[in-house]
């Protein structure tokens, strides 16, 4: 049962039994006031009483209250002075009233609606607790008063104040939600039986409650929640929940969906926190049941895929699951540490409670790990990826060719005339061309000259090729591969290139792909700032797809250079024996020199590229493979997204 919003209690709740100061008043805030103003008479010296004495110091009955907080502040004080301090404080609060704390009135309103007993249970006196609770406007507003002045009962962090509370509405105290904001009320109520809800506005701070075995749900506050996903633009985001991962995550699912989000979260309960986004993102539109996704951002990769439940009732409202590659240890992983959160539970019950609240089977399986922020990153990511994917159309996640007016009789490059708008752009390097559909550039070291022209010559590819090395080196091969990527990525590719000094197999193919990325990564500048692009994708179209194809790839574009190599059933070691290193494929080319060519295009677009093997392949069969799926995975990038106009891949926005 969710009340006005706030606090979520367990069905089959009976009474609602809240602590007074700290939780339903704001007397932490009135202490701090008063403390200062009444010790300053009697330490002989300037202090400064902090909002964190008067915190630790909180949950502790007052005399023993005024003992630790004038000793925080150098003054060892007389029992006289206890009294005295003691006497004035009980007085000061009786003729100057607490502000309610935010969303108390709300929650007793809905709690008397829904036939709930609601009772306040203190470690003040009686007498004072109605004076206080009269003064600030709440007389009333509570069926049962216990106070720490009831004969025969010890107070807390005793159980007994609360299985009193219990006894009088003659209810099982596990029939009762206990509120609280100390360590010590905590303890109180949970050893009594009670369900036990911290809030952070007294006493204790979030951290501490939520980490305590006798708190089942922590709150910061009772601010009203909310989660939505909206369409002002993906730069429109107000995130705040109690963990600033968990917000990045959420923010990871609306920049892949395209979407604004407002989110305003207050407890740890973070399966409802799932539902609540899981409700948000069922509302988003959808053309198909189902879709997959490559998630990625540098070492850390995952597989995901989505599928609508909402059309089989017999399927249930929706589930999440996980699993892994061999080269990650799942229980690992899920157990270790990640930012601020001491394991990935938090992220799992979220994720659990999104498939749910969206009528998604979410299945997710993580291929890399190094670091665990990383992965996780991957996994919210490439879910937001699959579901935005859902309101697209398998033709739509293509994505079409801009035409290009300039590629209308375009002459062939050649290294002995260049363009008049050749300009060099860093030592070294040379711009030819650039625009939305093209990008060519010419770079020239000790070793050779090469340049490169990317053209999206409206739908035609192909790769016109022309080098200069030595007889020794076999490079042709080389040639059949760009062709597979041009064909993926739908570019018309001129490639040449001029060995200087040394001839060197592995130089040809590294510099072709660095400048080929680079010619990439100008087309993608051009279109990120004029018509907005994904700036990030996969080679994975759809589920058939990420079920037929044994290699798939992921590229995304945020300004470092990384690629990495994931079989996802094979040993690494087996791998790189089989596939990368020692192998010749037709034409001469060398599986070594091929994982260099990766390298440099990773380098030249400045961009991370993973390649993951659901199978074990040949290098002969698997390279030509890895060729195509980069240029799917490039076409993907580079496809028209407005909602991303002069923005990239990356939530922070930037290619740094």
């Amino acid at each position: 049962m969710l009340l006005a919003n706030r606090l979520e209690i367990p069905d089959g709740t009976a009474a609602l039994l809240f602590d007074m100061d700290g939780v339903v008043l704001d007397t932490l805030s009135l202490d701090l006031e008063l403390a200062a103003k009444l010790l300053r008479p009697i330490v002989s010296h300037d202090f400064v009483l902090s909002h964190e004495v008067i915190r630790a110091n909180f949950p502790y009955e007052i005399p023993e209250f005024w003992r630790r907080t004038a000793l925080a502040v150098g003054h060892q004080v007389t029992e006289e002075e206890v009294l005295r301090l003691t006497h004035e404080l009980e007085s000061s609060r009786e003729s100057q009233p607490a502000p309610i704390h935010e969303g108390i009135v709300e929650i007793l309103k809905e709690a008397r609606a829904a036939g709930l007993r609601i009772g306040l249970v203190s470690n003040n006196p009686r007498q004072q607790i109605e004076a206080m609770i009269e003064m600030c406007g709440l007389g009333g507003a509570f069926d049962l008063l216990v106070g720490n002045d009831v004969e025969g009962l010890k107070k807390k962090p005793a159980p007994d104040p609360y299985r009193e509370a219990a006894r009088q509405f003659g209810v099982d105290p596990g029939q009762c939600v206990a509120v609280e904001d100390s360590i010590l009320g905590a303890q109180s109520a949970s050893e009594a039986g009670c369900y036990t809800v911290g809030v952070a506005t007294g006493a204790a701070d979030f951290r501490t409650l939520s980490d305590s075995e006798n708190v089942a749900v922590c709150h910061t506050s009772f601010s009203e929640t909310r989660v939505t996903l909206g369409n002002e633009g993906i730069t429109k985001k107000s995130l705040s929940t109690p963990n600033e991962f968990v917000s990045h995550m959420i923010e990871h699912i609306a920049w892949r969906t395209g979407c604004s989000v407002d989110v305003l979260y207050t407890s740890d309960n973070w399966n409802a926190l799932g539902l609540m986004l899981g409700g948000a993102v069922r509302c988003l539109p959808r053309k198909r049941s189902a879709a997959s996704a490559l998630g990625m951002i540098d070492d850390g990769s995952c597989e995901v895929t989505v599928r609508s439940v909402a059309t089989e009732p017999s399927a249930g409202r929706g589930r999440f699951s996980i699993s892994s590659s061999q080269q990650v240890d799942l229980e690992w992983f899920l157990s270790v540490r990640c930012e601020q959160m001491s394991d990935g539970q938090p992220l799992l019950a979220m994720l659990d409670g999104m498939a749910l609240g969206a009528e998604l089977d979410i299945e997710v399986k993580v291929a890399s790990f190094e670091d665990p922020h990383h992965t996780w990153e991957a996994v919210f990511r490439g879910v937001g990826i699959a579901i935005d994917k859902l309101g697209r159309t398998v033709e739509d996640s293509i994505g079409k060719p801009v035409e290009a007016p300039e590629a209308q009789g375009e002459q062939p490059l050649s290294l002995e005339s260049p363009s008049p708008e050749t300009r060099t752009v860093e030592q070294g390097w040379q711009m030819l061309q650039s625009s939305v559909t093209q990008g060519a550039l010419q770079r020239d070291t000790a070793e050779s000259i090469v340049r490169v022209r990317a053209s999206m010559a409206g739908g035609s590819t192909g790769v016109d090729w022309e080098t200069e090395v030595d007889d020794s080196i076999r490079v042709d091969g080389l040639r059949e591969l760009l062709t597979e990527f041009a064909l993926g990525a739908g570019l018309r590719l001129d490639v040449l290139f001029r060995a200087t000094r040394l001839n060197s197999s592995h130089v040809v193919a590294e510099d072709i792909g660095m400048v080929l990325g680079r010619a990439v990564r100008q087309i993608a500048l051009e279109r990120m700032e004029n018509i907005g692009i994904n700036g990030a994708g996969s080679s994975i179209r759809d589920v058939e797809y990420l079920q037929s194809r044994p290699i798939h790839v992921g590229v995304s574009m945020e300004g470092r250079k990384f690629w990495k190599y994931v079989p996802l059933v094979q040993d690494y070691q087996d791998f790189r024996k089989s596939f990368l290193i020692g192998s010749t494929l037709p034409g001469g080319v060398f599986s070594e020199d091929l994982d260099d060519f990766v390298d440099g295009f990773a380098g030249g677009m400045h961009s991370s590229v993973i390649v993951h093997f659901s199978e074990p392949v040949t290098a002969e069969d698997g390279w030509p493979l890895v060729f195509r799926g980069l240029g799917e995975a490039v076409r993907e990038v580079l496809m028209v997204n407005e909602s991303r106009r002069r923005l990239i891949a990356g939530v922070k926005a930037t290619l740094a």
